[in-house]
């Protein structure tokens, strides 16, 4: 490489994530509808790094400037798969809320995954081959290589592409100070529901029958099965959802597993007002206007 580039990768929202089955080994089936979101925006810098150094990263957060790193991660994946090792320092500047539900490791992950695949030339994956790679980084991973309104099936790795469009919506995203671990969200699920489920067995539930243009149309009705197994614990969400609806959203969801809350305005005026009056208290919270 030559000289300094720089590389945006930006999050998401589950405008519908459903548990659809629960595997005899253990791992959550999902339903999902990935939603591509302009902001916040992380950037990672990526300048050549000294002769044979292979990869640096810094990002001024001590915790995560390290082999742990989703970025280092995809970068060691990448090279152990393609034998492309570029020495390259990355400096990351960290804008999306991790313990949120917006996916920002795993952009950051398939943001460095698509540099490793331009740069690599001959070396360079086949697109199935890539997103399996993406699939062991994490269940976000693949999306965030597709960057479009999509379907997820199974643990993520299954897309189909969406029509759902927010044309004319108002999104206000607030991001509290919370952090809600993945894997808490679905210990706790399991913990308060899957003493119903059979090892291995679907999961049916109303939602999936309910009229895909119930909400509005091209979306499907809002739904997140975290939620009753998070809220309980974390009731100050719950508190954040409500204080969205009451406010004039025409309906409001949390993220993933959490904690980013976010509400849809038919009316960019409410959704500036809610904006206005959530602010007051002093938390991360932004309107999208689409």
């Amino acid at each position: 490489m030559s000289g300094e580039q720089i590389i945006r990768a930006r999050p998401k929202v589950n405008l519908y994530l459903e548990i659809t089955r629960v595997r005899e080994d253990g791992y959550h089936e999902l339903k999902t509808l990935f939603y591509p979101l302009p902001g916040p925006v992380d950037e990672l810098s990526l300048s050549p790094g000294e002769l044979g150094s292979g990869f640096s990263l810094d990002c001024g957060e001590p915790e995560l400037c390290a082999p742990s790193n989703l970025v280092w991660k995809a970068y060691d994946a990448f090279a152990a798969a393609t034998g492309f090792r570029p020495d390259v320092h990355c400096r990351l500047t960290k804008r999306i809320p991790s313990g949120a539900g917006l996916g920002g490791g795993s952009s950051d992950a398939a943001a460095m995954l698509l540099w490793l695949q331009k740069e690599a030339g001959t070396a360079a994956l086949d697109e199935a081959a890539l997103v399996q790679l993406a699939v062991r980084l994490g269940a976000d991973v693949p999306f965030f290589l597709y960057g479009r309104p999509a379907w997820a099936t199974g643990v993520g790795e299954d897309l189909t592409p969406s029509g759902a469009h927010l044309a004319g919506w108002s999104m206000v995203l607030v991001c509290p100070k919370t952090k809600v671990n993945t894997g808490f969200a679905f210990r706790e699920w399991d913990r308060r529901f899957l003493e119903t489920v059979e090892p291995g067995a679907a999961i049916l539930t109303c939602g999936q029958k309910r009229d895909m243009d119930a909400f509005c149309p091209r979306l499907p009705p809002l739904r997140n099965s975290l939620e009753p197994a998070v809220f309980p614990v974390y009731p100050g969400l719950g508190r954040i959802k409500g204080a969205l609806l009451s406010l004039g959203a025409a309906g409001a969801m949390m993220s993933g597993s959490g904690s980013s809350i976010f509400g849809l305005f038919r009316e960019r005026s409410r959704a500036e007002f809610a904006v206005r009056s959530l602010a007051s208290a002093r938390i991360d919270v932004r309107a999208h206007h689409f």
